[in-house]
């Protein structure tokens, strides 16, 4: 049968192309993770990647919040102006 860094590999790449990353991607992070000998020496890393795409998730999110919230004033204040001025 595989032995259990195959079967690591092999859940690590699919993981990976579910989450829409190329084969040409994902080759050279499964050489890193062979190399170290497999995800333990690597978790640091992972985990400071993992924060840092949750902060920029969390900031577009903010972004968008306060896109929507900037363009129903403007189109609020379109209206207003539409209907003769401030009301």
């Amino acid at each position: 049968m595989y032995d259990e860094d195959a079967v690591r590999d092999a859940r690590l790449v699919h993981q990976l192309r579910r989450g829409g990353y190329l084969l040409e991607q994902i080759s050279p992070l499964i050489a890193q993770v062979r190399a170290a000998d497999g995800l333990e020496p690597l978790e640091t890393a992972l985990r400071d990647w993992h924060g840092r795409l949750s902060a920029r998730g969390r900031a577009m999110l903010t972004g968008a919040a306060e896109l929507e919230a900037y363009l129903r004033e403007r189109v609020r204040s379109d209206e207003r102006e539409a209907l003769g001025g401030d009301r």
